[in-house]
Order: structure tokens, then sequence, then C-alpha cells
């Protein structure tokens, strides 16, 4: 039998609000798996440790810094202190190794990848509005990018987006996928997309934001088309593909402190 190319599926959740235990129950309901980045405190309610350490029984905790805070926006140790101690109280907290970064907001320079690498960190995922790739080694570590955020995005924040990155593939397939901006169609259309031509389909979002956008239902819709495809691609961590994924060797390019990365929101 010829087997296709490889897909997998994964999630993500930010900021550790008390409701990403919602989004944890709808995940097991489906059979998927995926990542919560989860900083001590946030400008939204975080939750207390107990609740992480139950979340961690079943999924991945990553680190999302100590205080939800923007490294490009705080000095150098600032962002060096939020990087080591968000993995040292979450490794505390959980009882397990925490080796997935998110950057708040999805800022970083090319001296924070030095120093999340330095950290012991394995992988740090980006924010990005289309991507299908698989992780790309850099520095020494591996840069896992999104494919949908479960929320509706104008056209203009694809535009945006892909200017930033300079990612026009992941601009042009926005627009090859019918051009709409409703998020479960738009999710649909490019999980098909990566079932036919093998990547990794990354949804990604936040719980307080489904709670105020009124999202719920919504999710349990695509979460349940996602699951009718895991016999096709497997549902992973974060962790899991990066790891997966990662090069024997390094591959990764010298990182320049001045050059800067910003992904989207």
């Amino acid at each position: 039998m010829i087997k296709g190319p490889q897909t997998y599926i994964t999630t993500s959740w930010d900021d550790g609000h008390p409701l990403d235990l919602r989004v944890a129950e709808l995940l097991v309901k489906h059979g998927l798996s995926g990542t919560f980045y989860v900083p001590m405190s946030a400008e939204n309610a975080t939750m207390p440790a107990a609740q992480i350490r139950e979340l961690s029984c079943e999924f991945e905790i990553g680190a999302h810094t100590l205080n939800h805070t923007v490294l490009t926006s705080t000095t150098e140790q600032g962002a060096k202190d939020e990087i080591f101690n968000s993995r040292h109280w979450l490794e505390d907290v959980t009882g397990q190794p925490c080796t997935m970064f998110c950057p708040p907001k999805g800022e970083y320079l090319g001296k924070h990848l030095e120093m999340i690498r330095r950290a012991g960190f394995v992988g740090v995922r980006n924010v990005e509005l289309g991507s299908l790739d698989f992780p790309r080694p850099f520095g020494g570590i591996m840069l896992l990018p999104t494919t949908i955020q479960a929320f509706s995005h104008g056209h203009l924040a694809f535009v945006r987006n892909a200017i930033k990155r300079a990612a026009f593939e992941s601009l042009w397939r926005f627009v090859a996928h019918g051009r709409s901006t409703d998020w479960p169609t738009l999710a649909a259309s490019l999980l098909r997309r990566a079932l036919k031509c093998g990547g990794v389909f990354h949804l990604w979002g936040h719980s307080w934001e489904l709670e105020r956008t009124a999202q719920w239902q919504r999710l349990d819709a695509v979460m349940r088309f996602m699951a009718a495809c895991t016999s096709e691609a497997p549902a992973c961590t974060n962790g899991q593909i990066c790891r997966r994924n990662q090069p024997v060797t390094s591959l990764g390019s010298e990182l320049a402190s001045g050059d800067r990365f910003s992904w989207g929101k």
C-alpha cells in the first residue's frame, strides 16, 4: 500500500485561564491532543497550581513566561528571568519536564530564541495564520507555526500577518481556500489540504476569548471534524511534533540579536 504524505494534527491554548479546563474536556471528548501554554499570572485570570497539575495529567504544559510578559517590551535580564523561571516554575508545579515555550503575543527577537534554547526548551510555538509547515530548525531549537486561530480575523489580518513574515505562501493558501474569514470553514478547508499534501494542521486559541466571543459550539464542531481525520493524521502535542522532526545535527543558523520576529496577535 502506498502511503500518502505524513500529516499531524495538534492544538495549543494560551494564557492559562481557568476555562482551559473546558477546552481540555472537549479535547478528551474528541480524542484529540494539545499543549497548554501557561503563565503564573496574566491580565486575565489564571489557573491555580492544583488545576495546572490536573491538566498536566492528560496534556502537555508549555511555558508562556512567568507574568505573560512580552519579551520585546522588557530588558534583556527581564526577558531571561521570565524565560528561565517560567520553565523552573512549571516543572515544580507539574513534576514533569517542560520542553515547549510560547512568547506572549508572538513577539520575540533573535536573542530571545538563544535564551530559550539555553533554558533547555526543545521548541518555540509562534503565531501564524495559514501555515501547514512542519517545525523549522533554527538556532538549535524548533520553530512550530500555527494554521488557524479559533477566532475570526478580517482579511487585512491575513495580509498583515503574511507581509510581516514574508510568508506569501500562507497568504496564497488563504486566497486559494476561498478567502473565507469564517474560522471553522477555513479550518476544515486547510485540514483537508494537509491530509492531501502533508504537513501540520495546528489549531490554537484562548479559552477566555472563546467565552467572550461565544465560540464553544463552533469549536466543538471543528474538533469533531478533526477527530474524524485522526485515522489519517495522528493527534499529537506540540512537543511530540517538534521532537519527531528534530534534525540529527543542528541545522540552525547563527542568531543575530537585532533580528526581530513578530507573528500576529
